[in-house]
């Protein structure tokens, strides 16, 4: 297995506040149901950078691929669990007993290729390839074990657990801009602080170009649409999409989704429209419900 565990992906998704007027007996109603876009934030945003993470550490760590771990660097933070029995041997396109890699979130702290947004992880991750990734059904299925995000602002622990996240390759090219795409799928997940839980799934389609596509200039760029459900801290569930037609699309250069528009719906309110803008690295958003528009800051 050759560097199997080559995944690049980006991801991203969300935030917050919206206000809406509705007429009732010539009366405005407000609809500032906000906690649902918050809690997507929240969930979403943590889910969605661990496999470009794994992907960044496997790629730096000697015999990620089935051979021995040779290197010394602090950075070669993937450890290999059955590598007394992981046999490498491809029948049917899968791995006959496929390898199972374990990554420890402390020790790679101090690593460049690790989160670059500043937060304090502790915990583990477990990850389990079932063949050459850049092979289409080809899958890596990873799973949490005491995964916590410690925040300064504002100040919590937040804790991420999961049934499972199933990374399944659908496509891929090693014609320049070179890229893969994958169908990501997160099941039972949970995050958690001692004051509430919020509830999340999603399954999304993500391509991702590694060194740049021709609007990117060599920056890594992702695209992702799909579906999102979940349960906010509140009790109340609520769904999201992000259509094919207008792809999220973050570069990797930059902290915030940049481009792409999704619709958020909870359960009991309007669906609201979130424009992420035309590309430009910053802060600025809008939601649109029932045609109102209000801008928003994504922090």
């Amino acid at each position: 297995m050759k560097k199997s565990l080559n995944i690049a992906f980006a991801l991203v998704c969300s935030l917050t506040l919206f206000f809406v007027g509705c007429h009732k007996k010539e009366t405005t109603e407000v609809d500032n149901e906000t906690q649902s876009a918050v809690d997507n934030a929240v969930a979403d945003q943590e889910y969605a950078a661990i496999v470009p993470t794994t992907n960044s550490h496997a790629i730096k760590t000697k015999g990620a691929g089935g051979v021995d771990r040779f290197s010394s660097s602090a950075c070669d933070t993937l450890k290999w669990l059955n590598r007394a029995t992981a046999d490498t041997t491809i029948v049917g396109g899968k791995y006959v007993n496929a390898p199972i890699y374990e990554l420890d979130l402390a020790a790679a702290a101090s690593c460049s290729n690790s989160f670059t947004d500043g937060k304090m992880r502790v915990g583990k991750w477990n990850i389990r390839i079932t063949g050459p990734l850049r092979n289409p059904n080809s899958q890596m299925i990873l799973k949490l074990i005491g995964h916590k995000t410690i925040e300064s602002v504002p100040q919590r622990t937040i804790s991420y657990s999961c049934d499972s996240i199933i990374v399944t390759t659908v496509a891929s090219s090693t014609v320049v801009p070179s890229f893969t795409t994958y169908n990501i799928k997160l099941t039972g997940g949970l995050c958690q602080t001692a004051a509430w839980v919020i509830k999340y799934n999603f399954d999304r389609t993500i391509t991702t170009y590694p060194k740049g596509d021709a609007t990117s200039a060599g920056d890594p760029i992702t695209y992702v649409f799909g579906t999102a459900s979940g349960v906010n801290r509140q009790g109340r569930a609520f769904t999201l999409n992000i259509p094919s037609t207008t792809p999220l699309v973050k570069r990797k250069s930059c902290q915030f989704v940049q481009k792409g528009i999704m619709d958020l719906t909870p359960d009991g309110f309007k669906t609201r429209t979130v424009d992420f803008g035309n590309g430009t690295c910053d802060d600025d958003a809008t939601f649109t419900v029932n045609g109102n528009t209000v801008a928003f800051k994504l922090k």
